[in-house]
């Protein structure tokens, strides 16, 4: 499994280009989808149209091949973030089920299969827009995780409470924007106490960054320990914008798309936030500050780790 320490930059070139090939092959999948239901693809309009997300304002995901240029637009942004963020925190603790609020067109999936954990990963993808879990299905480049798909919210997982058996939680870009039913959601959570096996990864643009001290302080009440931090505290290796995507570009110029606004694995600045409450998951009694940055949770970590190492 790759770590903060140990991803080079051969192994992200390498890694890269899967994210290049998984992404095209997935588009591919789900345009053939598109041509056996005769749907039109008008791409630069459905381009326009994703641009209401600069403007603060969410398209609507359930148009036919909006994933599509969804998907090329923006997925490897989120892929990157979502990769990024976890391999800042995971260390030696690695997650055998994985649930995926706002799974959107798979980022998740793929994010965590490029980890490459020592085992095989159960996902469960929770989508209110039916569009993009028919891309999500078109993936089939995934090695260490077993994906599958189902269209809900937030508003269904509180109801049965589906959280509770999964190690890691993510919230993928799901709250949206003015979101403020919080109570319901934290009470579904529940409690550190008993939970210090798993983790909760939130990842919102910066347009969002209140959403995420919203969901910081409620959940530091129920006892959970976090962290925040940002795209830049991400690894340098995976920033680097000049690594080319040339299955997804060919894709991309299939559509007839301008090559000023194609694919791009980075850009600066991305702006997206992070909030990872448990980001050491292990046992109760070696417990965690309760709130703090990347930064102070590295310096827990070196710390534990040398006590550990004295006390053998």
């Amino acid at each position: 499994m790759f770590t903060n320490n140990t991803l080079n930059n051969y192994e992200w070139r390498r890694l890269h280009e899967k994210l290049d090939r998984a992404i095209a092959e997935a588009a591919l999948g789900y345009l053939h989808t598109l041509t056996v239901r005769r749907i039109p693809i008008k791409a630069q309009q459905l381009s326009n149209e994703l641009d209401e997300l600069r403007l603060g304002r969410e398209p609507d995901y359930d148009v036919p091949g909006i994933p599509l240029v969804y998907a090329l637009k923006y997925m490897p942004k989120r892929v990157v973030s979502i990769f990024g963020s976890l391999l800042s925190v995971l260390d030696d603790w690695h997650p055998k089920s994985v649930l995926d609020i706002g799974s959107g067109t798979g980022a998740t999936a793929l994010a965590v299969d490029l980890l490459d954990t020592p085992h095989h990963i159960n996902l469960l993808g929770i989508e209110p827009s039916q569009e993009m879990i028919l891309f999500s299905e078109c993936s089939g480049w995934l090695d260490h995780v077993s994906a599958k798909y189902k269209q809900g919210s937030i508003a269904d997982l509180v109801k049965d409470r589906s959280f509770l058996i999964y190690d890691l939680t993510v919230f993928s870009a799901c709250f949206p924007y003015g979101f403020d039913n919080w109570s319901p959601l934290l009470t579904a959570l529940g409690d550190y106490e008993g939970q210090e096996s798993k983790m909760i990864l939130a990842v919102e643009p910066d347009a969002k960054s209140d959403l995420l001290v919203s969901f910081r302080n409620r959940l530091a009440s129920k006892g959970w320990p976090t962290i925040t931090f940002c795209c830049h505290d991400l690894p340098d290796v995976i920033k680097d914008n000049t690594l080319p995507l040339p299955q997804m570009l060919n894709v991309w110029q299939r559509l007839g798309m301008n090559d000023s606004d194609q694919p791009r694995t980075w850009w600066n600045p991305p702006d997206d936030k992070f909030l990872v409450a448990n980001p050491k998951p292990t046992q109760a009694s070696q417990s965690l500050p309760i709130t703090g940055t990347l930064d102070s949770f590295k310096l827990w970590n070196r710390n534990s780790l040398y006590k550990s190492h004295v006390l053998q």
